[in-house]
């Protein structure tokens, strides 16, 4: 008992300790945060003037997300656990609009980035799906500003389109451009820019083929609807906005796109091409009167891109791949033929006051017409677009026209190379080479034209011949410039010809026509660290109208000399293959004709202008007939000569005239073989 008692009393705790602290749970900064600030600004005294820690914990939050967004390339991840924590502490509507724009900016990769990883992503068989984790960080930002009272700028939602553009979210690009024209913001080009990359991105991405028509159709109306937009609010267009638009609308070969964007962008109606659109006309016929009564001043049309040659072979290449050839042929000729301007409608339709052929306002200005000189590029194009609509004559009609153009430009630069230094001569912009040829020459064997490809044939000699003799005559002016010291050789120009010098348009493209050197370039922009609309990365939108052309290339005789070198290796194997096509086309009519002959049919001869029936004999005179028996003789005989000429060292073995060959010389032989017609062979 008194054990028990002593065991109790050990045990027995004292009356100070509280049993409540062995299960206390740690206290949290966070709680006590409210309860603290309200009562340090309760308290009277110098006690009023100190700052609560809430106030103090916000501001060192604030402190820290600015150092972070004030790294150039902070993680993505790391700024939204912040912003995050910063509006535990503010809420959405306490936080200053620059953080807000700030973390909008740097809550995801650069748009460079992003564009990178998708395409490694694709190449592998995947898909890039961060894009859609960035979007909810991008829509819940500027629910955050829209909730503050405040609207976001034109530079914030042009970042979410330049994400979009890098992933080609075209459905996303489209809703952002709809609530920028709610909210009442003013769009600009780089706007419409950003929207047409996501289409132009959205076309590149693999998509089921069975899908692949509804998207085009899709894209091509979302394309559409913002040209209408630009053209209705005036917006001056870019060339990169251009070129876009141009690389949409040849995936469905929309001609009234097409039409339109030439007219709004070029200010060339293809309806018209060597005077102004009407469209302008009538904008500016009221206008030119209120300028007349103030002060007289002419009326000048609206600025336009500058028509430069790349433009101008887009153009030949749309209407080429279109199949229209009159719209092709005539946009060449009025281009680099124009009429020259006036100030005034002629006086030829005086006399007809009765008729009206169009507005005519003398205070208007004078239409300048686009002019540039063709290249390569634009006679292959237009060579390209004749034949494969099937124009005889007009294939032949440019090919005389590109070779006339070239000799010219070959004959004045020779002239100038023997008292010219090589840095005052022009660089030539035209070759008779094998792509140029091409065309006809696949015309005249898809239809076996005997004529045309006997035609071709001799213009690819002729262009043989001609780059062996500038291969030869460049070859020596080099040397003499080098010896007399006007002259240094640069690096080696391999590298140059790899790119494939002068082919500026994309050739055939994989399964779809959208070719992939129109592949949207935009996205290798950095993330600026200030908001300026007028940045350095807004140059491509913001390119004025009225810019330089490009300067006249000066001469290389290096790199000339390769290109004649890879040109003329490339004829000689044309010339070959020419020869070839040819004898075996040549050989099929005759068999053909002489079929008809044997037959005691009708042919038609030309030098009489109608069909008749022609005897045997004078058929295998005129078209150079040969029997077997004939062809073989022939040979035979060549080689007896050959033989005869050779040195020899001893009697020669007697060349033995008998035997089966023998046999076909006989009589009987010979008749057997007129009754039916012999087999042809082409003359050498």
């Amino acid at each position: 008992m008194a054990h028990r008692c002593v065991r109790k009393f050990r045990l027995a705790k004292p009356a100070s300790l509280d049993a409540r602290h062995f299960h206390t749970i740690p206290a949290h900064h966070d709680a006590p945060a409210l309860p603290l600030a309200e009562h340090s600004t309760s308290a009277s005294g110098p006690s009023s003037s100190r700052r609560s820690p809430l106030d103090v914990l916000r501001e060192q939050k604030v402190s820290d997300l600015r150092s972070l967004l004030s790294l150039r390339t902070p993680s993505p991840n790391r700024v939204w656990g912040n912003y995050l924590e910063l509006l535990q502490f503010y809420g959405s509507a306490k936080v200053p609009l620059d953080i807000h724009q700030s973390v909008l900016r740097k809550c995801a990769p650069p748009a460079a980035h992003v564009r990178a990883l998708a395409a490694r992503r694709v190449a592998a068989g995947q898909r890039y799906k961060e894009d859609m984790l960035y979007e909810s960080r991008y829509q819940r930002i500027i629910r955050n500003i829209r909730s503050a009272g405040d609207t976001p700028s034109l530079s914030d939602y042009h970042c979410v389109l330049d994400l979009f553009a890098a992933v080609g979210n075209h459905n996303g690009a489209m809703m952002v451009l709809a609530e920028i024209g709610r909210v009442g913001l003013v769009k600009d080009p780089r706007t419409y820019g950003l929207c047409l990359q996501a289409l132009c991105h959205r076309l590149t991405l693999p998509v089921w083929h069975l899908d692949r028509p509804a998207l085009v159709d899709e894209v091509t109306e979302h394309c559409m609807t913002i040209l209408n937009e630009m053209a209705d609010r005036g917006v001056p267009y870019a060339p990169v906005n251009v070129d876009l638009a141009f690389r949409i609308l040849k995936e469905t070969m929309n001609m009234e796109g097409f039409t339109m964007l030439m007219r709004n962008a070029y200010g060339i109606d293809l309806a018209y091409p060597d005077r102004s659109p009407l469209e302008y006309w009538g904008k500016v016929r009221d206008a030119a009167t209120e300028v007349e009564a103030q002060d007289g001043q002419s009326v000048r049309f609206p600025t336009q891109l500058p028509f430069t040659l790349a433009t101008f072979n887009t153009a030949l290449d749309y209407l080429a791949r279109s199949g229209n050839v009159t719209k092709l042929v005539q946009t060449f000729e009025v281009i680099t033929n124009p009429l020259p301007s006036t100030t005034s409608n002629p006086n030829s339709f005086d006399d007809e006051d009765d008729e009206d052929f169009g507005v005519s306002n003398p205070q208007v200005a004078p239409y300048r017409s686009p002019h540039v000189q063709p290249n390569t590029t634009s006679f292959r194009t237009l060579l390209r677009g004749v034949c494969d609509a099937g124009h005889v004559g007009l294939a032949r009609h440019y090919v005389l026209v590109a070779i006339a153009q070239e000799r010219q430009q070959d004959y004045l630069l020779l002239r100038s190379a023997l008292t010219q230094p090589p840095d005052e001569l022009p660089a030539p912009r035209l070759s008779i080479n094998r792509n140029l040829l091409l065309p006809v020459f696949h015309l005249a064997n898809r239809q076996k034209d005997v004529e045309l490809l006997r035609w071709i044939t001799v213009r690819i000699k002729r262009a043989v011949r001609w780059h062996r003799h500038a291969i030869k005559y460049y070859t020596s002016t080099r040397t003499r410039w080098v010896e007399s010291g006007v002259y240094v050789p640069k690096r080696a120009v391999e590298t140059d010809l790899e790119d494939d010098v002068g082919s500026d348009l994309p050739s055939a493209a994989s399964t779809s026509r959208f070719s992939s050197f129109f592949s949207p370039s935009s996205s290798s922009r950095q993330a600026s660290a200030t908001f300026d609309a007028s940045s350095s990365s807004n140059e491509d939108f913001t390119t004025s109208a009225i810019q330089a052309e490009e300067g006249q290339k000066t001469f290389d005789v290096d790199l000339h000399l390769k290109l004649l070198e890879r040109e003329l290796l490339e004829l000689e194997d044309l010339e070959r293959h020419a020869d070839v096509v040819l004898g075996r086309s040549t050989q099929r009519l005759k068999e053909r004709l002489g079929r008809r002959v044997w037959n005691s049919k009708d042919i038609f001869l030309r030098d009489i202008g109608r069909r008749t029936t022609l005897p045997k004999a004078v058929f295998r005179e005129n078209v150079n007939f040969r029997s077997q028996s004939e062809v073989e003789a022939r040979q035979l005989k060549e080689r007896s000569a050959k033989t005869r000429e050779r040195p020899t060292w001893g009697a020669p073995p007697p060349l033995a005239r008998t035997g089966p060959m023998g046999e076909q010389y006989t009589a009987t032989s010979s008749v057997e073989r007129e009754e039916r017609p012999p087999k042809s062979s082409r003359e050498s």
